[in-house]
């Protein structure tokens, strides 16, 4: 059996590739394959599996010893434990390639589009696969919710063109379904402030050391004001229990296109000539982590 499993704490497109990828294995492939998933889902992504009448994927433990197939993320530091003990048969991605390394040959795809589930919709396609209203749904949720309605740089012709296939599958409108899906995405009510951090946190390694960077996606900065201190002093917290350099929040508001980056950690200093105040860097035109944030993130810590 073939476990696959997206990122730690799994966004939407983590989630919904991993649970598509089982099925393109099963149909693709013949192999038995299973989704599993590094966390709970976030609110956003249970309106998709509810569209989609889907259940979330079981949470995975130690997969020592088991074969593994990657979905969303190719780095050491956002793998399930056991991973350098387990085989890695395949991997579908949309980031850049990481740290991974594996003992045998393995399949993989990883193309420079918007989501995952991009690839996967095309893998489909190019295995003359039948994708049923389910799975369409899944990917066409994943999609929107990566490239946050094909407002984000990440976004691609690949992207827009899947979205457009598959909400015809679907049945469904894809602008009023982009629409209730951000409304989902932005909605921070009853989230705590551990959980606003953990949201979509993810571990880089760099200059031999650690450093996390976490995003949330709001509608208008009114939405976090009351929360930016609590916001730092969970990052501060986070970075002297588990040894950080750097943690990071990126608080993105999707009308405007600008981020608010929110830092602590003794790296600190190395931001603090592009500051705004203590801990807060104001990034314009900026929505991306993948390929905003976190290649300007590297070049600024490495200067």
């Amino acid at each position: 059996m073939i476990k696959v499993v997206g990122h730690t704490n799994p966004d939407t497109d983590s989630i919904c590739s991993a649970l598509v990828a089982a099925e393109w294995l099963k149909a693709a492939r013949d192999m038995e394959a299973v989704a599993m998933a590094q966390g709970e889902v976030t609110s956003e992504t249970a309106f998709i599996l509810k569209e989609a009448g889907v259940e979330a994927p079981a949470i995975v433990g130690n997969v020592a010893g088991e074969k593994v197939w990657l979905v969303d993320f190719t780095d050491l530091s956002q793998a399930p434990e056991g991973l350098s003990e387990a085989e890695i048969v395949g991997i579908v991605d949309h980031h850049r390639l990481g740290d991974i390394t594996t003992v045998n040959p393995l399949e993989a795809w990883i193309w420079p589009v918007g989501c995952s589930c991009t690839i996967l919709f095309n893998l489909f396609r190019m295995e003359n696969i039948e994708i049923t209203r389910p799975q369409a749904v899944l990917m066409l949720g994943a999609i929107v919710s990566d490239t946050v309605a094909f407002r984000s740089p990440t976004c691609t012709d690949k992207d827009r063109t899947a979205a457009k296939a598959l909400a015809e599958i679907a049945g469904l409108d894809l602008c009023e379904f982009a629409d209730q899906l951000l409304r989902v995405k932005t909605n921070l009510d009853g989230l705590s402030v551990t959980s606003l951090v953990d949201r979509d946190l993810k571990k880089y390694p760099f200059e031999e050391e650690s450093l996390v960077v976490g995003q949330i996606e709001i509608a208008s900065f009114e939405q976090v004001e009351d929360k930016i201190d609590e916001l730092q002093a969970e990052l501060t917290k986070r970075c002297a229990e588990d040894g950080l350099k750097l943690a990071a929040l990126m608080v993105t508001n999707i009308s405007t296109s600008t981020t608010r980056l929110l830092y602590q950690g003794e790296w600190s200093e190395r931001l603090a000539e592009h500051a705004q105040a203590a801990g807060v860097l104001v990034m314009e035109d900026t929505m991306s982590r993948k390929k905003q944030a976190w290649p300007w993130l590297q070049t600024v810590l490495a200067s």
